[in-house]
């Protein structure tokens, strides 16, 4: 059954870009299944799938890795991250339908400051408001019928023993270096903004918020020593960034010049400490983007980077919104790359859905 399917990753992600608006014509006319390839259970519709393995009955060695972002547990799930999930279970099963071992990674994102703050302003630790929202995402991917493989919360142990690992590879390659910051934050982007991307009052244009002004001593990463990497990175594989107007906003980015950022936060307590420097916690991306590798561990292994990135990675697909899109195509290829690690396949940045 799955060699009549000539369907790719491609085409899945053809679904979602707006710009083609008989996206569903052209899905329906051209895939055509037996009738017995659905199965109901308690009312929903899912997929079977043939097992893709060779003569000797092996499976194959790479499987298809897909992610959603590690979702942010300042407040509830809502309709955006019900869509990307939506959208990324959708291409898991079709990648089932064609025979090959899928891991769908999803998760929460669990420090910082804005998790902190909201835990305060509920009257709870941050522990426990992080235990409620993670488990509402749970639940409501239960009532979705979501079929991912792993669930990674940022601050299971595994996660932050990989995370510390990491930044000691990244630090012992020269890449880390401590300096003084000042400028203006944006508290719900967890990042420093440059005063021409503000709109008036220096509202963040995302969340339309005022940034604040901050200043601390921090330490930072050393992203401008990759520019040229990732330009050529870019022009050699132009599939890396999609849709390719998604891929023109990254090489505009790159292009105006690439500046060193911070890596970790001295006023913030909620968080993994950097580990050289117990006075400081890992800034949230730096941590958070760690989670698509500490997820492939094993929870019966003693975690390792090693291990985790042998269990599964490079990722096939990062399915993301539009407004983490620098974070997952600029930041994190050239945290990769300090760290001697290779790049995720595809990073494809969705637009929002408006209500």
């Amino acid at each position: 059954m799955a060699a009549r399917i000539n369907y790719s990753i491609q085409n899945s992600l053809w679904l979602l870009n707006p710009l083609h608006s008989k996206a569903t014509t052209h899905f329906r006319n051209r895939l055509k299944f037996r009738q017995n390839l659905f199965s109901l259970s308690k009312g929903a519709v899912f997929c079977s799938y043939a097992t893709n393995t060779d003569k000797s009955g092996t499976e194959p060695a790479d499987p298809f890795v897909l992610t959603t972002p590690l979702y942010y547990v300042n407040a509830p799930p809502h309709m955006g991250s019900a869509y990307t999930t939506i959208a990324a279970d959708a291409i898991a099963r079709f990648q089932r339908l064609l025979g090959k071992k899928v891991i769908f990674i999803t998760g929460t994102d669990e420090h910082g400051e804005k998790i902190a703050a909201a835990a305060a302003d509920g009257g709870s630790s941050p522990s426990e408001h992080c235990d409620v929202v993670s488990q509402a995402y749970k639940t409501l991917w239960k009532d979705l019928d979501i079929a991912y493989d792993k669930f990674i919360r940022t601050t299971e142990p595994k996660h932050e023993a990989i995370v510390k690992e990491f930044y000691s590879s990244v630090l012992a390659n020269g890449d880390i270096y401590k300096a003084d910051y000042e400028g203006l934050y944006c508290v719900n982007c967890e990042e420093y903004k440059d005063e021409k991307e503000l709109l008036e009052n220096q509202c963040c244009p995302i969340h339309l918020k005022p940034c604040v002004a901050r200043k601390e001593d921090n330490y930072f990463f050393a992203l401008s020593k990759y520019q040229k990497l990732l330009e050529d990175t870019l022009t050699e594989n132009p599939d890396f960034v999609q849709p390719s107007f998604r891929l023109n906003e990254v090489q505009g980015w790159i292009k105006s010049g690439l500046r060193d950022f911070s890596i970790s936060r001295a006023s913030v307590d909620w968080g993994i400490p950097v580990p050289n420097d117990n006075k400081q916690t890992i800034y949230v991306w730096f941590d958070a983007l760690l989670g698509y590798i500490s997820a492939l561990s094993e929870d019966r292994d003693q975690p390792s980077l090693r291990t985790a990135v042998s269990s599964g990675w490079p990722a096939s697909l990062h399915l993301i919104g539009k407004d983490i899109l620098r974070f997952h195509a600029v930041y994190w290829p050239a945290m990769l790359m300090s760290a001697g690690i290779g790049l995720p396949k595809k990073v494809f940045g969705h637009g929002f859905l408006t209500k």
